[in-house]
């Protein structure tokens, strides 16, 4: 397996081992990739991805439009994170 997939392996696990606050997944993920336009960035595009693997952790929808266009809640309070093609902010950007 080569480093760009053994990274993004690694950091989804990390993902649903230990994000349970907002915090702790922008810290996660900011140490895999390096941000684009948002706080984060996660590249995504194959069979595992963020939208599952939050779920899988415990984060709650709070909408979803797309496996690219979505927002969810923390398990562990009620952080919620907008992820957008890649990018990930704090907050709900709720489209309108």
């Amino acid at each position: 397996m080569d480093t760009y997939w053994a990274n993004y392996d690694r950091c989804l696990n990390r993902i649903e081992s230990s994000a349970r606050t907002v915090d702790q997944l922008l810290a996660i993920l900011n140490d895999h990739y390096a941000p684009s336009s948002g706080e984060a960035y996660f590249p995504d595009g194959a069979d595992r991805d963020l939208l599952g693997t939050l779920s899988d952790a415990g984060w709650r929808p709070v909408w979803i439009r797309a496996d690219y266009y979505f927002a969810m809640r923390e398990p562990e309070g009620s952080g919620v994170i907008t992820y957008t093609e890649g990018d990930v902010d704090r907050g709900d950007d709720r489209p309108l």
